[in-house]
């Protein structure tokens, strides 16, 4: 049993590193109320969070950086496959002015017995500015950790971060932005060409490019969609890879993956369950 909950932690360790990593990746840019691909009324994205470890480059990472193996590194090879890591439910509502995005990833079962059933929690309100509908406030909460929270303010033109309700710093910024979940539902699939975005999230507020690429078939529940792949440059400064494929017909965002090989020697890839339209 020992040795069980050890196995268990060990994944549980790596998965709240990558966890954390991915949303600290950034991105946005603004639309104009008219070209919103996000409808009007209330939905629900229901995702699964696949997990894939590639334990020869963890290795060398951990060698690359003079670090030794744990005996979570270790437990790693004693687990075959990729792991269903999670399970993540949005809430997407949209007005005429407002647009509001509440997310919540649950740990499945493995995971979940490791980390005491916390899960990750995020929230973001746009409004309708004169651009169109640009990010005013987002926040994460990680289980028990303080809830990461920034607030923007387009006539200032600044940000203030907080750490719970102490306020951290604030960052002046230059162009209108989204945060790490308006820029999926309402970001790249609005702008058929390549396109610098701003992403604000909750630490810091960043430039990311993304390029347009293939159309891919995507079957979901026996359903077939034509998808478009939108998909992150890499720079110097940021290996980090992110693709978003958003189905053609609807402009609902069908998958989306996010590679940590540099730093962790990992992928997270969110796959669409369900959607529906709830009013």
């Amino acid at each position: 049993m020992l040795t069980f909950k050890m196995k268990i932690w060990k994944w549980a360790v790596l998965f709240l590193l990558i966890y954390s990593s991915l949303f600290y990746s950034v991105f946005s840019y603004a639309q104009a109320i008219e070209k919103s691909i996000v409808p009007l009324g209330k939905s629900e994205y229901k995702y699964k969070l696949i997990l894939k470890i590639d334990l020869k480059k963890r290795e060398k990472i951990l060698r690359d950086n003079g670090e030794t193996p744990t005996i979570y590194d270790k437990a790693f090879s004693l687990i075959n496959g990729d792991l269903y890591a999670a399970d993540v439910v949005d809430i997407v509502e949209r007005n005429v002015s407002v647009l509001k995005i509440s997310s919540v990833m649950s740990p499945t079962t493995v995971l979940s017995y490791a980390l005491g059933d916390k899960v990750f929690r995020r929230d973001s309100v746009s409004t309708l500015e004169k651009s169109g509908f640009n990010s005013t406030s987002y926040a994460e909460k990680r289980g028990d950790s303080p809830r990461a929270t920034a607030r923007t303010d387009y006539k200032s033109m600044k940000v203030s971060f907080y750490d719970g309700a102490k306020l951290n710093r604030v960052e002046s910024i230059k162009a209108e932005s989204f945060d790490m979940l308006s820029i999926i539902y309402g970001g790249v699939g609005s702008n058929p060409k390549g396109k610098s975005y701003w992403v604000n999230n909750a630490k810091s507020v960043k430039p990311m490019i993304f390029e347009v690429g293939e159309i891919w078939d995507i079957s979901i529940n026996g359903k077939k969609y034509k998808a478009k792949r939108y998909y992150k440059k890499m720079t110097k400064l940021d290996s980090a890879t992110f693709d978003i494929w958003i189905d053609e017909e609807s402009k609902i965002p069908l998958r989306y993956q996010i590679g940590l090989n540099d730093a962790y020697g990992a992928t997270m890839l969110f796959e669409l369950n369900s959607y529906k339209k709830l009013n």
